[in-house]
């Protein structure tokens, strides 16, 4: 059974309107889709409260506050979908709910003492900046080195026993990485597999080769789609673009790839706008 939940946010990054995304992508006929292969329940939206964002690389404490809030109300209906034994697919929204759906997923496994999922991370960006590194402020590209471990307050309260293992975290089509953050990126042991090594070893070899870390050979994964892992010329709705992405016919192959693992454990589909 698939369990879906809206999570409409745009707090963590340049543009509000992401927080439109899980609507658009229901009104394109997601449920339908899946519905013709899976039991699928709609659970609704949980939806983040407008806050001002002030400028320069410092959200502010209220913006900071509501993601907080935001974040461990989605992370609670994460954790009850998995409890409930369904496979969550979490629309979004920016990019920073992240931290609340994969920390969900850490936190359900170690509680009933489960070997914690690896992470499928498709996206242009490595999301990986601290309060320390990041060159814009947005919560966006910090949610995962909180997931890591790193120090990053808007995520403290998130991630409690929720971390997951930089060694079984895959980047696919990421392009556009800060160099603060490659720097923690290439510390922590993550792969990191670009367009350009996808389209030289192929796809199947770089997507199975991802499966294969994310699982650990044989175990569990989840998954995180970015809408901006794909090229700006088909994906131009996306808050952060950057040229060089994956192409329809990549990114068909990719997802079909990963979705028929039945390895997967949840799914979520970012950065809508």
């Amino acid at each position: 059974m698939i369990e879906v939940i809206g999570a409409c946010i745009g707090l963590g990054g340049r543009s509000r309107q992401t927080s439109d995304g899980p609507h658009a992508i229901r009104e394109a006929g997601l449920l339908a889709r899946l519905g013709a292969t899976r039991e699928v329940i709609d659970r609704g939206d949980v939806v983040a409260r407008e806050v001002l964002r002030l400028q320069g690389r410092d959200p502010g404490a209220a913006l900071i506050a509501e993601v907080e809030r935001f974040s461990l109300v989605l992370r609670d209906a994460v954790e009850q979908a998995l409890l409930r034994g369904a496979l969550p697919c979490v629309l979004g929204g920016d990019h920073s709910l992240g931290a609340a759906t994969q920390a969900a997923i850490g936190r359900h496994a170690r509680c009933h003492g489960m070997d914690v999922p690896g992470l499928i991370w498709i996206d242009a960006h490595t999301d990986s900046n601290t309060s320390e590194t990041t060159p814009s402020g947005n919560l966006h590209g910090m949610m995962l080195a909180a997931l890591h471990g790193l120090d990053v307050p808007a995520f403290r309260a998130v991630v409690e026993g929720g971390l997951r293992d930089p060694k079984r975290t895959v980047y696919l089509a990421a392009r556009d990485i800060d160099e603060g953050e490659r720097a923690i990126v290439e510390r922590l042991g993550c792969r990191i597999i670009t367009p350009d090594e996808i389209r030289k070893r192929g796809v199947h070899t770089t997507t199975m080769e991802a499966i294969a870390i994310a699982s650990g050979g044989h175990g569990k994964f989840s998954v995180s789609f970015d809408l901006d892992s794909l090229d700006p010329s088909i994906a131009p709705g996306v808050d952060c673009h950057v040229d060089g992405g994956l192409l329809w016919e990549e990114a068909h192959e990719i997802t079909a790839l990963i979705g028929g693992h039945e390895g997967v454990v949840a799914v979520e589909v970012v950065e809508v706008n």
